[in-house]
């Protein structure tokens, strides 16, 4: 039999549990506290997580172009200067040769043409930055001001060319104006006294694997890293990369951001496979190219030397001297005939004197 309490009674109850408004109140400042402590938490951790990746951006591409040669690469290979640079006229401008302000920034890079006064400034960005045309204003102020504290400033004195150039490894849609001036008002009457500088920009994520693949450079190879979108993809790249790689100073390079710069982001198994390929080639058959390249470019000087004394029999004793070297190594006939430039005859005939 059921008994029921009168209203009364309830109401009467001190033992009763009874969800007040004040509880209400209470309790829903207590799931807002908790869900912005938690938001909070996951902000944290993502922030984290973001700049460790900006970080392994910017230690990418500061070890890769550190290197003159692979500068030289990536200017001729991004900029197409009407001139092509070669890496011995490249310097490397280090920290001591920039200001406080300027050397807080990892990532940047200052090179400067040894024949001429103009300087190159790499600036890496992982993400928008609507400020970005003044801050490379305030750079380029900033070298111009070291440049000119080892120069005596007289009518003559002709101040240095800024090459800014922006590397942006980000998802989102660069729509920052390239040029200062586009971020000044608009004026007609003084129009012609806005500041026309202007940076270069190099979206990462515009370019295709295949386009990185074809410049055979480690910065091309390094960026094709930084597109993987997870780790299965990053493994897979990793592996065309070692496979695409054409000598032993890349295959170190490779193998350098496989075991420093991705140490935390490979599998201990995958980083061990890879690193094996790549003892694998670097013991087999890559130290032929980089013979191949040494001994083209001792061709070159050669020939470079019988021009320069104005005798045809230097240049042709060079070929024939570099292709006589290549011949006893033990090099493959269309390699020496592409390096020397000498006809299958003449090859012919070395090889009767050599062997």
């Amino acid at each position: 039999m059921l008994t029921f309490t009168s209203k009364n009674n309830i109401i009467g109850r001190k033992d009763l549990k009874v969800f007040t408004y004040k509880n209400y109140i209470k309790c829903i400042h207590t799931l807002r506290l908790n869900a912005i402590f938690q938001l909070a938490e996951e902000n944290a951790n993502y922030n984290i997580n973001r700049n460790k990746i900006n970080n392994r951006h910017d230690k990418l591409i500061k070890n890769i172009l550190k290197d003159e040669k692979e500068m030289r690469k990536f200017i001729n290979n991004f900029l197409e200067p009407n001139e092509k640079i070669q890496s011995q006229d490249l310097i490397k401008y280090t920290n001591s040769y920039i200001t406080k302000k300027y050397k807080s920034k990892e990532a940047d890079i200052v090179y400067k043409l040894k024949s001429k006064e103009v300087f190159f400034l790499v600036e890496h960005q992982s993400k928008i930055d609507n400020n970005m045309p003044y801050r490379i204003l305030n750079y380029c102020i900033d070298i111009i001001q070291e440049w000119k504290k080892s120069k005596k400033i007289n009518q003559n004195t002709r101040y240095p060319i800024i090459v800014p150039i922006i590397i942006y490894t980000g998802n989102e849609k660069w729509k920052i104006p390239k040029s200062f001036k586009e971020k000044q008002i608009s004026d007609y009457v003084f129009e012609n006294y806005k500041i026309d500088l202007e940076y270069n920009l190099v979206e990462i994520n515009k370019l295709s694997k295949s386009f990185l693949l074809q410049k055979q450079s480690l910065f091309g190879y390094g960026m094709i890293i930084e597109k993987s979108k997870n780790k299965q993809e990053l493994k897979e790249n990793l592996e065309l990369i070692v496979k695409h790689a054409k000598n032993k100073k890349q295959l170190y390079g490779i193998s350098d951001i496989i075991y420093y710069l991705l140490n935390d982001t490979l599998e201990e198994v995958t980083k061990n496979e890879l690193l094996e390929k790549l003892e694998i080639k670097i013991k087999k058959g890559d130290i032929m190219s980089d013979l191949y390249e040494r001994l083209v470019n001792e061709n070159r000087e050669m020939i470079r030397k019988g021009k320069k004394e104005g005798k045809k029999e230097g240049k042709i004793e060079g070929k024939l001297e570099v292709a006589k070297r290549l011949i006893k190594k033990g090099i493959d006939e269309k390699i020496i005939i592409e390096s020397t430039e000498i006809n299958k005859e003449e090859l012919l005939k070395l090889k009767k004197e050599v062997l």
